[in-house]
């Protein structure tokens, strides 16, 4: 029989093999993780969204469902597929709800009181957005009914027995509405997302806080109540 020529030089050039995949692996995902830029805020120069003094031009879309579909573990796959999905079409900007009061899956029980497992699933939602790279337009209240709306804060407002009148359009001038609304927002500014740790009002993630959707105040057609 022959003798073996090869010897140990097979298994060392395997190796070697091994140690180079390894080696350009690990390089290139430090190459990926040190050339990825920090979502920076966006802020305005006159007319212009700039970010890191360069022009941000705004493509985006509605996806108002986003915390409520988050809720559910079984629903929740859905929000990363969308933001995905917008990301690969080359959007930057998502608008959806940061509101749901005194319903179902409800984030605002009362004035002041929190589900916590609603909270955290708009903590996911922010999360799953920056890592996506999309910034998001949260919207604060409705105009309209569903979600609760500017209804529900004069429905509270009502029976505790501090609001001015039962109308909708209460929510506009009354002192204790806007109380609760002022309140609700420091709860979201000071929020700390239990994902990544970031408080919501120093997360880039969050491009403009939207502050009602679709306001009118019917009783006051000047404009000047939904002004003020």
């Amino acid at each position: 029989m022959a003798p073996a020529r090869n010897g140990p030089v097979v298994p060392i050039l395997g190796l070697l093999i091994c140690a180079a995949l390894i080696y350009f692996s690990i390089r290139g995902l430090w190459l990926n993780h040190k050339g990825k830029t920090e979502l920076g805020f966006v802020k305005r120069n006159g007319t212009q969204f700039v970010v890191d003094g360069e022009a941000l031009y705004v493509n985006g879309w509605n996806s108002y469902w986003f915390m409520d579909h988050a809720v559910n573990e079984h629903r929740r796959f859905f929000v990363g597929e969308m933001l995905e999905a917008g990301a690969k079409m080359g959007l930057t900007v998502c608008r959806t709800w940061a509101f749901n009061d005194g319903g179902y899956n409800t984030l605002q029980i009362s004035p002041g009181r929190f589900d916590e497992r609603v909270f955290k699933a708009l903590d996911h939602v922010i999360a799953e957005a920056r890592k996506h790279d999309i910034r998001l337009l949260l919207s604060l209240v409705n105009n309209l009914q569903a979600y609760g709306g500017k209804s529900q804060y004069v429905k509270w407002a009502w029976q505790d027995g501090v609001g001015l009148s039962s109308s909708n359009d209460s929510f506009f001038f009354d002192p204790s509405i806007r109380k609760y609304f002022k309140n609700y927002l420091t709860a979201l500014l000071t929020r700390k997302n239990t994902v990544n740790g970031i408080v919501y009002r120093n997360d880039p993630t969050i491009f403009a806080w939207e502050l009602i959707n679709e306001p009118r105040c019917t009783s006051d057609v000047s404009g000047d109540t939904l002004q003020d």
